[in-house]
């Protein structure tokens, strides 16, 4: 419990100072009780300790070994031989060793178990000052490099964990996809207590061996090494950080962007620039022809000679849609002397569902698209990854927006809401298949 704000108006504590643990007391008066058992803060229940015991060799006159313990930041920051504490680890804590042992302070009477369990408490907490929170803690851990979220789940609970409490298998009720999951924690409770590693009960299970199962090691899962350990370790003492803070978005200028990288080509609006004069304007039939030819003549260069028109509709053919023409293709081509004939043969080319596939095996290259697993001499088949094949062909040959082909493949599953669609649509389904 913490005492009124009045009462310490009687130690001689100043105007400012009242008022300010006046307004913490008051939000704390209406706090739930667990909350306000570990509220602790600096000035209001560590400070009365050091000025009576410690102050004489770590103050304003003397500062031994470099250790200031007249502010919350100087302690943190510590003196020759580190940090005089970890906040939400009185363990790793310089402090709380020293005075715990009798070490500190030296030469006087060792602490009252009591005043030694409120500096235990106090860091535990966080280490926190007047008006600091939890969130406090965690952007203090942001700025000294401490693990934070999106790593704690990408390198170590992501490749070790979701197999047993991921998407399609949630074990005793614990889904360990997101923190807000891993705080939530399933049938046995909250799996961590942020500040509190020794008490989570994600640490306990890691550490008795009991997570990972034994039996997960045919599915490549193994049990964490000592380094991963220690950093979900640090996560959790350092109050679970949950990474950087959202931005607001708003019409000013962004202050992450310099404007520097606003100048880059991409990020410029498209202009039609002026056609380059070049010295064999008879050739140019297009704008784009105007281009290349421009560039060909600083070179000495040229176009080379026309192709004749079984040349061209195999050029055409191989470049559209990876196949030679059939002799009835190229027999109606040759016989239609009309001016658009060329335009007609592109057009019933880009038109062909082989268009798709031509140029859909590039986009299936960059993707990985294997109809295998590969790496074994087993090489089991993958029976439905055809439809993710058949879904990259059908893009192309739809003219599908390029964004909405990137947006359905990142996040097709959240468009709509398939678990309540009692029947899908075609397109419901690509969005589930890309």
């Amino acid at each position: 419990m913490l005492s009124s704000p009045f009462n310490y108006a009687k130690r001689g504590f100043p105007l400012t100072a009242l008022i300010a643990v006046g307004v913490l007391w008051a939000s704390v008066s209406r706090a739930p009780a667990a909350e306000t058992e570990e509220l602790l803060s600096f000035e209001i229940n560590i400070l009365p300790i050091v000025q009576a015991n410690c102050l004489v060799c770590h103050g304003e006159n003397l500062q031994q070994n470099g250790l200031d313990l007249r502010t919350r930041d100087s302690i943190e920051k510590g003196g020759e031989s580190g940090p005089a504490i970890v906040p939400s680890s009185a363990e790793e804590s310089l402090l709380f060793e020293k005075v715990s042992s009798g070490e500190m302070p030296m030469g006087g009477e060792k602490l009252s178990d009591e005043e030694i369990e409120l500096i235990e408490r106090w860091i535990n907490a966080g280490g926190l000052s007047v008006g600091e929170n939890l969130q406090s803690v965690r952007k203090r851990a942001r700025r000294q490099n401490v693990p934070t979220e999106p790593e704690i789940m990408v390198s170590i609970l992501y490749p070790n964990c979701l197999v047993c409490h991921g998407k399609q298998k949630q074990e005793g009720g614990l889904d360990l996809r997101a923190g807000a999951g891993v705080l939530k924690g399933g049938k046995s409770g909250p799996a961590i207590v942020p500040g509190k590693p020794d008490e989570s009960l994600l640490i306990q299970r890691i550490v008795a061996g009991e997570m990972p199962p034994a039996d997960t090691k045919k599915l490549r899962v193994r049990p964490l090494n000592s380094s991963e350990l220690e950093k979900l370790r640090q996560w959790i003492a350092a109050g679970a950080p949950a990474g950087d803070e959202v931005q607001e978005v708003g019409s000013g200028p962004d202050p992450l962007v310099r404007d520097e990288d606003r100048k880059f080509w991409s990020f410029q609006p498209p202009k039609r620039p002026p056609l380059p004069r070049v010295r064999n304007q008879q050739m140019v039939r297009t704008p784009i022809d105007a281009f290349l030819l421009k560039k060909l003549e600083s070179k000495g260069l040229s176009f080379s000679p026309e192709a004749d028109r079984l040349t061209l509709i195999r050029r055409a053919y191989f470049d559209l849609i990876g196949l030679p023409p059939a002799p009835e293709e190229v027999e109606k081509y040759l016989e239609d002397e009309s001016p658009k004939a060329y335009e007609r043969m592109i057009g019933d080319l880009l038109d062909s569902p082989h268009y798709g596939e031509r140029w859909g095996q590039y986009w299936l290259d960059a993707a990985g698209y294997a109809d295998s697993e590969g790496k074994t001499d087993v090489d089991p088949i993958r029976p439905h990854a055809y439809r993710y094949r058949d879904y990259v062909i059908r893009s192309l040959n739809n003219d599908k927006p390029y964004d909405q082909f990137l947006l359905e493949q990142i996040a097709g599953d959240e468009l709509f809401d398939y678990k309540s669609a009692k029947e899908l649509t075609p397109e419901q389904l690509d969005y589930l298949v890309a």
